[in-house]
């Protein structure tokens, strides 16, 4: 008996660390879809008419699903509104919705399709997963039904109409879903009442979950990567491009960067209303990451190492670092808005040269070196303040960008093209708070691009590039959010009437855990 004990515990002991090595990698897919969007959207529709019009992007859901099993993707996320497009009234969009029950009901709807009425979507998205044995996270609405009598945040109608994120395991269950606290510009959903953070385990890692807008706040962005064990992040969304400091594939990256988390970021497909720019981003770079002009759906496929942890610098240990700046450039320094925000600005007037810049409590200081002899115009720019601009939160920033024309009041103008080459590049910043994204844009004839993670560093406000960039640069910068300062938020899309839609465990206890289920070892 004790030597079936001892064996068993051998025995299970390597296969945990077969599957702890096997483990410590995985594949992602995200999908860009170009989603396909009813003509009508603000009259109430049947539901036959509603799931006709869900099926047109559910079936490409459903090749792209097979694809990425042919290439043994473990995990694959779809993006925000991607079954039906965005634009919708809240009666529009009713007959889209589905309920979707509490993951802890652990239901299979592959297996029992008939549990719950009307709920033809999730049983074929289970069923994906199923069938493709992946992990699959997909964006849609959920309908619960609510009383006014005890609950006073009840819709007039009698339900909730939520942004979702749900997803379902390689056996088709449904094992976590979030509703999207965020909103922006988003009238057909309602604000939960109660913002949760929504975590779930997978044999290569613990994710963390939210959708578009939410990455700009600490809940439920930043909450839940203090969660134990998350270092991953899926991140369905629908982003519209905000240069210079905000397109999709230079935020998600930088937040990547900054966070010291892998995101799979899907995006929607609409390049002419500039949605574009999906990713798999790692905290020393990208795995895949795609932007494009053209309209037409994408499948990025990428190996991550498995982040057991992010690793923002705590509030608690984080000091503001003090420079010696002993030139602030007063003299030729000058203002601009970028994205409605009024930077200090100094212009870079030479090929190569050490200037700094301040704004509010923040001082930005910037040694370079470039190519081309300085035929185009570039500003070095530091912004510390309450951002309003369809949205309300603090931001500082310190950014390097490339201005539109030889105007000053170009500089924060949205750019595309450039010629100037940066072969060395130092950036620090006296930030205030830990939460530092750091930013870098290339362009490649008027191609967004991003800078592979073996050519710069970040660490602590500083980021750092000691053989310069691939390509021509269009901003380097650290965004940084200090949420102590944020106002009172109020609903987004109440903002006004500018609508825009970018919106370790012990291994003894592990072994003993193990033990008592060998068998459930391979059954993931």
């Amino acid at each position: 008996m004790l030597s079936c004990i001892i064996n068993n515990v051998v025995f299970c002991s390597i296969l945990y660390i077969v599957v702890y090595s096997e483990s410590s990698t995985f594949r992602a897919a995200v999908y860009e879809h170009a989603v396909i969007i009813p003509t009508e959207r603000t009259a109430w529709v049947n539901r036959s008419t509603a799931l006709e019009n869900m099926m047109n992007n559910f079936e490409i859901y459903k090749v792209q699903a097979e694809i990425a099993k042919k290439q043994n993707v473990n995990i694959l996320v779809f993006p925000e509104d991607g079954l039906y497009g965005m634009g919708f009234s809240r009666t529009g969009l009713e007959s889209y919705l589905e309920y979707i029950p509490d993951p802890n009901e652990k239901w299979n709807a592959c297996n029992f399709p008939d549990k719950y009425e009307n709920t033809e979507i999730q049983r074929k998205l289970s069923c994906i997963a199923k069938d493709n044995s992946l992990y699959l996270v997909v964006n849609m609405g959920d309908h619960q039904s609510c009383n006014s009598i005890n609950d006073t945040k009840c819709p007039q109608d009698g339900h909730y109409q939520f942004n979702t994120d749900i997803v379902y395991n390689p056996k088709g269950e449904l094992i976590a879903k979030y509703h999207k606290i965020n909103l922006f510009y988003e009238k057909q959903f309602d604000t939960p009442p109660v913002s949760e953070i929504v975590t779930f385990d997978t044999p290569f890692g613990k994710f963390a979950m939210f959708t578009c807008f939410d990455i700009l706040f600490k809940t439920p962005a930043i909450d839940s990567l203090k969660v134990q064990g998350v270092g991953n992040v899926v991140f369905p969304t629908a982003w519209m491009d905000a240069l210079p400091l905000l397109a999709a594939i230079q935020f998600h990256s930088a937040f990547a960067a900054g966070a010291k988390v892998n995101i799979l970021a899907a995006n929607i497909n609409l390049p002419s209303f500039r949605f574009h720019g999906s990713g798999i981003y790692s905290p020393e770079g990208y795995g895949a990451f795609h932007y494009s002009e053209k309209h037409g759906g994408k499948l990025l496929i990428a190996n991550l190492s498995v982040v057991q942890n992010g690793n923002f610098i705590t509030k608690d240990i984080y000091k503001r670092p003090k420079y010696d700046l002993e030139s602030k450039n007063e003299s030729s320094q000058f203002y601009s808005h970028v994205f409605h925000d009024l930077f200090t600005f100094v212009p870079l007037t030479k090929a190569t040269g050490i200037i700094s810049v301040c704004n509010g409590k923040l001082c930005c200081h910037l040694k370079y070196e470039r190519s081309n002899g300085g035929s185009e115009n570039y500003a070095f720019g530091a912004f510390d303040g309450l951002h309003t601009y369809e949205g309300v939160y603090y931001i500082q920033v310190c950014t390097l960008l490339k201005c539109k024309s030889s105007s000053k009041d170009s500089c924060g103008k949205p750019v595309k093209t450039a010629n100037t080459s940066f072969t060395n590049l130092k950036m620090t910043g006296t930030f205030g708070t830990p939460y530092i994204f750091p930013e870098i844009l290339l362009t490649d004839h008027g191609t967004l691009k991003l800078s592979s993670g073996n050519l710069w560093s970040y660490d602590r406000g500083t980021l750092q590039s000691d053989r310069g960039f691939e390509l021509p640069v269009i901003s380097v910068g650290m965004f940084a959010r200090d949420y102590l300062l944020d106002a009172d938020i109020q609903p987004v899309r109440d903002y006004g009437k500018n609508i825009a839609f970018f919106c370790k465990p012990s291994i003894i206890v592990t072994i003993f855990v193990y033990i008592l289920s060998c068998s459930l070892l391979f059954d993931v």
